[in-house]
């Protein structure tokens, strides 16, 4: 399989393809910082215990890594799949085929969404940040996902609709839950807190604290360990309400952030509620090296927020330069394809040895 996989790539006259000999290899390749190959070559005979965690990892909508099998034995099929022939002509096209895009909502989708809520359907990927100072990994970002008929739907159409039909509360526990039994066990080995994505209406409500104590309940984790993001969907009409709420959740013990400051947004206000931290989102972060404005507008936000008491966090940071960017103007912490991209709990060590190698982007 190896050398056919080998020859494709030759015949091709470079190197579209990482071929692995085993699930680990597999695993680890995938989750190193950086964009990821646009396709992996793998033998699923081989795979052994480390298959399901590849497809978790390949079908992620943040994924452009394309699967494909070559076995020894094609006529049998892997959780659906078809394998190719150890024929380089054969992978060599297979190769040239274009990644696919991510599956869009389907018909009824909010009673889809409903029905996969109830049966507990919806997983959760996880997405690293990192301390800019030392590089040392403090957090993931719990990411919903939703596979609909063997396809993933891209968050961006399913939480607006969740949010829409009356879901949000639902979707959010769900992901609270999945993600409190995933990390948990994590915790001794890797020392990673964990945060969920909150709606505005969600985060105000006065019970929101007692429900996360019953999510928390038995899976090992603290409130302190779980810290909650204000998501951005939402205009803020009572700050005074919004003030109350963050209030009530710090002082259960979570870390409260607000979540994809952009440049002149509107939302100056709120960063004068009392946080744990805000977040810069991606299109700030990528205007830095090229854009003094934006430059000037991060060393504000971080003077701000260090008067404050409060942590920045710079999300999208995708490589090396916005890296030095990011840190050259004192953010505290670094989030994006360059640190990690977002992976399931199981690939999470993967990841934590590759960025201890001292990879950034």
């Amino acid at each position: 399989m190896i050398a056919a996989a080998q020859a494709a790539t030759r015949r091709l006259r470079r190197a579209p393809a990482l071929v692995t000999a085993s699930g680990q290899e597999a695993l680890a390749l995938l989750a190193a910082p950086g964009n990821g190959p646009r396709h992996l070559i793998c033998d699923p005979a081989a795979a052994g215990p480390s298959w399901p965690h590849l497809l978790a990892t390949l079908s992620d909508p943040s994924a452009r890594t394309s699967l494909v099998l070559v076995s020894a034995t094609p006529e049998q099929t892997h959780s659906g799949m078809a394998a190719l022939p150890a024929d380089s002509g054969r992978v060599a096209d297979a190769l040239q085929r274009p990644v696919p895009e991510p599956a869009q909502l389907p018909q009824g989708g909010a009673a889809a969404l409903r029905d996969s809520l109830s049966r507990g359907e919806i997983a959760v990927c996880y997405q690293p940040v990192v301390r800019i100072a030392d590089r040392r990994p403090v957090l993931v970002e719990a990411l919903a996902r939703w596979n609909c008929a063997m396809a993933p739907i891209p968050p961006h159409a399913f939480v607006p609709l969740a949010e829409s039909a009356g879901l949000a509360r639902a979707l959010s526990v769900a992901v609270a839950t999945r993600a409190a039994a995933e990390i948990a066990p994590l915790w001794p080995r890797l020392r990673l807190g964990v945060s969920v994505n909150l709606p505005l209406a969600l985060m105000l409500q006065a019970d929101l604290p007692a429900w996360l104590r019953q999510v928390l309940k038995g899976s090992g984790l603290q409130p302190r360990q779980v810290a909650l993001e204000l998501t951005e969907t939402t205009v803020v009409r009572d700050s005074s309400a919004l003030r109350r709420a963050v209030l009530r959740l710090r002082q259960a013990g979570h870390a409260v952030l607000l979540d994809d400051i952009m440049r002149q947004d509107g939302r100056d206000l709120l960063l004068r509620l009392p946080f744990s931290g805000v977040k810069l989102d991606r299109s700030l972060v990528e205007a830095l090296p090229a854009n003094s404005h934006a430059r000037r507008e991060v060393l504000r936000l971080v003077r701000l927020a260090e008067s404050r008491g409060q942590v920045v966090i710079a999300e999208g940071v995708s490589d090396a330069r916005l890296w030095a960017a990011v840190r050259s103007l004192g953010v505290h912490f670094a989030q994006g394809f360059g640190v990690g991209r977002p992976l399931p709990a199981a690939a999470l060590p993967s990841w934590s040895a590759s960025w201890r190698g001292g990879h950034v982007g």
